[in-house]
């Protein structure tokens, strides 16, 4: 269940990002609230998708191609669809309102022109989400896959370590973005610091 709650707070996170870039004039979104919705939202989510596997958590079932199967496409699959499809709204979004205030700025032969190319903060956008999702997906994957494959092959203990600390360096690197990428969160731990000093 863990697995599946991590991966669910990375979709949890990515579904935050997204509410507080298209709806950020709704103060709902800021509210404890709104924060407990998530945690909770997230927690049933991670729960109803392992009942299967709870449900059927024999002492041969672990052996069961399918059990493995089933954990690749919730822990990887799944998740990586649903960021995926909330890092392209946010995109959409992004550029959107950028072509807006262009507009706003610039005469329609301009205009034109620059609809036609896109903005350095919207290449930087998708940049920053195409490599977050290689991140997660490659991070993640190699684990699973190998638990799907090591019923035909035998690996090395070696290789088995190296999946796992990839998969905990992903992480990590999927952690350390979210804080580095959230100015409010930044702002909030800075406050907080400075002030008790």
């Amino acid at each position: 269940m863990l697995e599946v709650q991590l991966s669910f707070a990375i979709v949890e996170a990515s579904f935050n990002r997204l509410c507080s870039i298209v709806y950020h004039t709704k103060p709902f979104l800021r509210t404890r609230k709104w924060a407990t919705v998530c945690i909770v939202r997230q927690w049933s989510n991670g729960i109803v998708f392992t009942i299967p596997i709870i449900l059927f958590n024999e002492s041969n079932c672990g052996e069961q191609l399918w059990k493995r199967i089933y954990k690749f496409v919730i822990v990887i699959i799944i998740p990586s669809i649903i960021c995926l499809m909330n890092n392209m709204m946010i995109f959409k979004y992004a550029r959107s309102s950028t072509n807006r205030v262009q507009t706003s700025l610039e005469g329609a032969k301009n205009n034109a022109h620059q609809r036609q190319h896109l903005s350095r903060r919207d290449l930087h956008l998708l940049r920053h989400m195409i490599v977050m999702f290689c991140i997660f997906v490659a991070g993640w994957s190699p684990i699973y896959l190998y638990s799907i494959i090591a019923v035909q092959f035998s690996f090395s203990s070696i290789i088995v370590s190296m999946f796992i600390i990839l998969s905990e360096l992903s992480s990590l690197a999927v952690i350390s973005n979210l804080f580095l990428y959230n100015h409010e969160l930044r702002r909030y731990y800075r406050e907080k610091i400075f002030h008790r000093r």
